[in-house]
């Protein structure tokens, strides 16, 4: 059996479980903060082991030059109209932004917007 990315976080009074959410420890993103791994949270009905999606290949969208998301194609293609709407500056927003989508799909790989585990829902129409 293969190991499990996210291990479910148990007794810890830092990360505590509610009537809706739950915590896992993302073993494949270690932490800096003197805990094992970076904790994430997500709904109790949403098992990340199994109903997470990673995509190969990625894309950004932007609200403005600070502001981005890691996305699918397919949400790329769906919510791409939307884009830019914000006027924040940032003078190296290309390379921050790039940087960004490439630590997305190496340490993360799930859409920002569709993932069933750890997407936002997209923008509203």
């Amino acid at each position: 059996m293969a190991k499990e990315r996210f291990v479910l976080i148990e007794n810890n009074e830092e990360f505590k479980a509610d009537e809706r959410t739950c915590w896992y420890w993302d073993t494949a993103r270690p932490a800096k903060n003197g805990q094992p791994y970076i904790a994430v949270q997500c709904y109790k009905d949403r098992d990340p082991n199994t109903k997470i999606v990673y995509h190969e290949r990625m894309a950004l969208l932007f609200t403005d030059q600070a502001e981005y998301y890691a996305v699918c194609l397919n949400c790329r293609y769906s919510y791409g109209d939307m884009q830019w709407s914000g006027s924040t500056r940032n003078p190296h927003w290309r390379e921050d932004s790039a940087t960004y989508l490439k630590t997305h799909q190496e340490t993360k790989g799930w859409c920002e917007f569709c993932d069933p585990v750890f997407g936002n829902g997209g923008w509203r129409r």
